[in-house]
């Protein structure tokens, strides 16, 4: 009897592996060809196909072994610790170095003079992975009434329906701020909020319990294809009457616009679903299945490969075609990279666990290591 999806390590290594074409547009892309060329067209479109990301990472907790609240707390600080030493290496190395570009820095609206401030900036900037191990705080924390899909998906839907209400609220204290910014700011020194990018985490929960509940793809596609097209369309409604308080914000929407983009993403991981089952096994297929066992890796090796790639190509410098080139290389060179560092690290811990420790206590600190 099948206890998880088969096509979730396609869904998400294919989501991890498009972050690389969006993050060297965001990167290196005048706002002439963000906006206008066909490759900006495009990366706009699978922009918001990006969170499915969010979506399969709440299916993929779901079949997780560890679940217990210490498992989580654990898990969420190491996620934590991962997140804050990927703004250091992306952000804070070339600070150090002198290749941050300057017009980055006053994107951010931040003073290039101020040089110790803008280091903590940058180094707190809340991304992904800060939204990732906070989320698994918030799951730890009700641990108890999240046993039951329901209290989930009422968890979520609270969260949409409050998130523009509550956005930006602050005290005025600034490490109080933080860690408001962190549940709800509206500014961009937090790009996903847990208010309401949270909410995609705790809708892939919640079908990924309906699925474990029933064990049945077929029943569980039709079950999913419902629940998406309904979020798509209350959402697409509520965009329709007011677009601008719903979808102004891409990284700060409203009620309308987190709806319609969890269906537009449940219908992503529909489709990644089919396209899975019809794929033939071969060394595409296990490339993406080698993403997605690795996501966290790929991740973060794609965006400092990125980011100091800003070295030689500037910030919102390039036009279509260098970028095409980029994305192009970059992509067989993040896989190079983390092949490099797995065997690295394979060698790492093949000399510091000798012969002296049975295979059972290798397998579980090696699976704790991952």
């Amino acid at each position: 009897m099948k206890t998880r999806l088969q096509s979730l390590d396609f869904v998400r290594g294919m989501s991890v592996l498009m972050l690389i074409p969006l993050h060297c547009m965001m990167m290196y892309a005048t706002g002439e060809t963000w906006r206008h060329s066909e490759l900006g067209q495009f990366v706009q479109l699978l922009e918001k196909g990006t969170p499915v990301f969010l979506v399969v990472m709440g299916v993929s907790f779901v079949f997780s072994k560890r679940q217990s609240p210490q498992d989580l707390t654990i898990r969420a600080f190491k996620v934590l610790g991962i997140g804050y030493f990927l703004n250091f290496m992306k952000f804070d190395i070339p600070l150090l170095l002198g290749f941050f570009p300057e017009n980055l820095i006053k994107a951010n609206q931040l003073d290039s003079s101020l040089f110790t401030e803008n280091l903590i900036h940058f180094f707190l900037l809340g991304d992904i992975l800060q939204l990732a191990g906070f989320s698994l705080l918030f799951m730890a924390l009700f641990y108890k009434p999240f046993k039951s899909k329901w209290n989930v998906l009422i968890a979520s839907l609270i969260i949409i329906v409050l998130s523009k209400e509550v956005s930006g609220y602050r005290i005025g204290l600034p490490i109080v701020d933080y860690f408001l910014d962190i549940l709800w700011g509206d500014q961009y020194n937090v790009y996903f909020p847990m208010f309401p990018w949270m909410a995609f985490i705790l809708m892939g929960r919640f079908v990924g319990m309906i699925f474990k509940e029933k064990n049945n793809v077929a029943e569980f596609q039709k079950q999913l294809l419902k629940y998406a097209l309904s979020l798509l369309s209350l959402g697409g409604l509520l965009c329709f009457i007011d677009y601008d308080y719903h979808f102004g914000d891409y990284y700060h929407i409203g009620a309308g616009g987190t709806l319609m983009l969890v269906g537009f993403n449940l219908i992503v991981l529909y489709m990644g679903q089919i396209i899975a089952q019809f794929l033939p096994k071969g060394k595409f297929l296990d490339l993406i299945n080698y993403a997605s066992k690795n996501v966290t890796k790929f991740y973060v090796l794609q965006w400092i490969l990125i980011d100091w790639g800003m070295m030689f190509f500037g910030f919102a410098q390039l036009t279509q075609l260098t970028i095409l080139l980029l994305i192009i290389a970059y992509i067989p060179t993040t896989f190079l990279l983390l092949y490099l560092f797995n065997k690295i690290v394979f060698k790492i811990k093949d000399f510091v666990f000798t012969s002296d420790n049975s295979a059972d206590e290798y397998s579980s600190l090696n699976q704790n290591l991952q």
